[in-house]
């Protein structure tokens, strides 16, 4: 289950009319079921796969781009690997980011 699921999942118990008990991730679900249809269960999927596929595409891309250029003069140093993921890696984050809220 993917994070916001997750996320909105625990929002969900901990807003939940159940007593001093904490609900069960069942009695969860079969609230949300019973109040929304079991297409509550999806909502918010596609707004975390554009998140998901624009920050793996962005990451993905800039890394072997990176890769390629500090490989000119033969096989690129750790460091350079290393810099070249920490780049593309916060390119991935600036660019998925928005995606996700």
């Amino acid at each position: 289950m993917p994070l916001p699921r997750l996320m909105a999942f625990q929002s969900r118990m901990q807003t939940l009319e159940s007593g001093s008990r904490r609900p069960s991730t069942i009695s969860v679900l079969r609230a949300s079921i019973a109040q929304s249809g079991i297409r509550s269960l999806y909502a918010g999927l596609t707004a975390s796969l554009m998140r998901q596929m624009s920050y793996s595409l962005v990451r993905l891309g800039t890394y072997e781009e990176l890769k390629a250029l500090f490989s000119k003069d033969g096989p690129p140093s750790t460091a350079h690997l290393i810099l070249a993921a920490s780049l593309a890696g916060g390119l991935g984050g600036l660019a998925g980011n928005p995606a996700g809220n």
